[in-house]
């Protein structure tokens, strides 16, 4: 489960294998597999292997409101139907849309209405932002003179594999309101074994307290044998290495970057040649410069990762608002490692910037959700909301007989081949998140064909648009429910609006039509093609975009123009 939240951001096809591979090295599944043929059939194949980052981590939510559930009722038997029920899910700063709706569709998964009949809201939050609502409230109980409307902090989280940073002003403390400044710097990439500052949340690597992990499994790989260890979020490891990382689990905690640390060799260890001399007597004991060597990776990338933070804040001193850095918020299981600490310290001192952490790293993230949840020392987050149906396009599609019914193929009477007529695409799902501050988007190339002719006459394309609160969609637009739900929605959107303001229903299913005009489709776009039956055709892409949010808006695209757009209901 370790990091698998991490891996909900897009992939390379490059990265896929190489997590792939690190799931079953030292597995001896593909020599089974190849001995039974059988395997696969009789369901012998591990069912963890085919299943995603966002299916793992449902299957983990799922367990842990079960458990969470049997908790509640322990307690008292009729809590969860009389009480409200809130949830607020914490995210990365930046995280891209399709790895937040992941996360939405586990939690929303996870805790279905029939456990939690009184579920009402679901939030998004920020972990920066949790972290320092969570961080100012305890530091203000201390002093509450030490903060500042006006002034700017950076809030510096490092966890066990990421170290995320996020820049806010002040706009007052009670509430407590902020604005974001200075842009976020995420996250340290490690490429060729080269530390670069990377400005989204796309990185390939980190730099938390696991790499720290990583760093220590290298200086022992030279005096250990049989040490083997992957390079991924979800490293193979060898009962021999995972023993070394127990043992060193309180050497790290406890270095200061002063100090050095002891480790008893773990029983039938075999000390490589040339350091046998050293551990003779069963104790191997890792040096200050050795630590030193060992955390400078990550320290140095969260020093890298502040110093880019600061930078970015104050050089809007030059722009409408001021920015002066007066206070770095630590937060996260790896700040409260004092080497970290201390380096952070040095730095901020240099520059008169106050470092701070609250009494709980480990829990600032989670308290400070909660405390956004509720409302207190902060307004509210904005209440989440799902799109209540799917909505897609009608097209036709080249026949592949894995994909489609043989019954429906016809020929295409301008490129002459089989084709499947009126297969629905569905570009947004029902469930999706609707986020507070900007649309879900998502856009599908549509390829129409027209003779010279029709060109000619002024005709027209249609684009069909489809919409469906099915829980399975149907792939075929004769497989969608018909009668009086079946209907052509209206082109205003404050007609929309209006409908819904008066309490009128979204119709289930809906069928609509957007015309364009084929004289208003740029020459520069049109593809003349020749005909296998004789004569040409021309082809044009246009893409449909829809966008979702109060409503849906469908626009039909060609290059940069418009050429038409359609409203229809949530």
């Amino acid at each position: 489960m370790r990091g698998t939240k991490l891996e909900l951001e897009p992939r390379t096809t490059l990265k896929e294998l190489d997590i792939l591979r690190e799931l079953v090295k030292g597995l001896d599944l593909i020599s089974e597999l190849r001995a039974n043929e059988d395997a696969a059939i009789l369901g012998d194949v591990p069912r963890h292997i085919p299943k995603t980052s966002g299916e793992i981590i449902s299957d983990y939510l799922a367990c842990v409101s079960k458990e969470w559930y049997r908790y509640i009722r322990g307690q008292g038997e009729h809590t969860l139907d009389q009480v409200p029920l809130d949830i607020v899910i914490t995210h990365c700063p930046h995280w891209p849309y399709d790895a937040m709706n992941e996360l939405f569709r586990a939690v929303v998964g996870a805790f279905p209405r029939g456990m939690f009949p009184t579920l009402r809201d679901i939030y998004f939050v920020p972990e920066p932002e949790a972290c320092a609502l969570y961080t100012i409230q305890d530091l203000t109980v201390k002093d509450c003179h030490s903060l500042i409307p006006g002034e700017c902090f950076v809030v510096c989280d490092a966890s066990d594999y990421t170290v995320d940073l996020a820049s806010y002003r002040i706009d007052s403390i009670e509430p407590f309101r902020l604005t974001r400044v200075g842009g976020i710097s995420s996250k340290v990439t490690k490429q060729l074994d080269k530390s670069q500052l990377s400005s989204n949340c796309n990185a390939g690597g980190y730099c938390g307290a696991r790499f720290v992990d990583r760093e220590f499994l290298e200086f022992i790989q030279a005096r250990v044998n049989n040490l083997d260890f992957g390079t991924s979020c979800h490293p193979y490891l060898t009962p021999m290495a995972r023993r070394f990382l127990d043992l060193f689990e309180g050497v790290k905690n406890a270095f200061n970057g002063t100090n050095e640390g002891d480790i008893s060799l773990p029983r039938r260890a075999t000390i490589a040649a040339g350091y046998q001399d050293n551990m003779g007597s069963g104790v191997m004991t890792i040096t200050e410069m050795d630590l030193k060597n060992i955390f400078k990776r990550s320290v140095k990338g969260t020093l890298d990762l502040i110093s880019r933070q600061v930078f970015q804040v104050q050089a809007l001193a030059s722009g409408e608002t001021p920015g002066e850095v007066t206070n770095i918020f630590l937060s996260g299981g790896f700040s409260e490692n004092e080497c970290l600490f201390n380096e952070v310290k040095r730095f901020a001192d240099s520059r008169c910037i106050d470092v701070r952490r609250a009494d709980d790293c480990w829990g600032g993230v989670v308290k400070g959700a909660v405390l956004k949840g509720m409302g207190i020392g902060a307004d509210m987050p904005y209440r989440l909301r799902s799109c209540p149906r799917h909505y897609g396009v009608c097209v036709s599609q080249i026949y592949a007989d894995w994909a489609h019914d043989s019954a429906r193929v016809v020929i295409d009477e301008f490129h002459g081949r089989q084709v499947v007529r009126d297969q629905l695409i569905w570009l947004v799902q029902r469930g999706d998140v609707i986020l507070p501050d900007k649309p879900v988007v998502s856009t599908f190339s549509i390829g129409y064909r027209f003779t010279p002719r029709h060109l000619e006459l002024g005709e027209s394309v249609r684009m069909v648009i489809v919409a469906t609160a099915l829980e399975r969609p149907p792939s075929n637009l004769s497989d969608l429910p018909r009668g009086k739900e079946y209907l052509t929605c209206p082109h205003s959107l404050q007609s929309i609006l209006e409908c819904l303001h008066q309490g009128q229903q979204t119709y289930q299913n809906e069928v609509a039509y957007l015309d364009i005009d084929l004289k208003n489709i740029p020459k520069s776009s049109l593809q003349r093609e020749n005909s296998p039956h004789g004569g040409n055709y021309y082809q044009v892409a246009m893409d449909a975009e829809f966008r979702v949010s109060q409503g849906v808006t469908v626009s039909c695209k060609c290059g940069d123009y418009t050429l038409g757009t359609h409203n229809m209901a949530l």
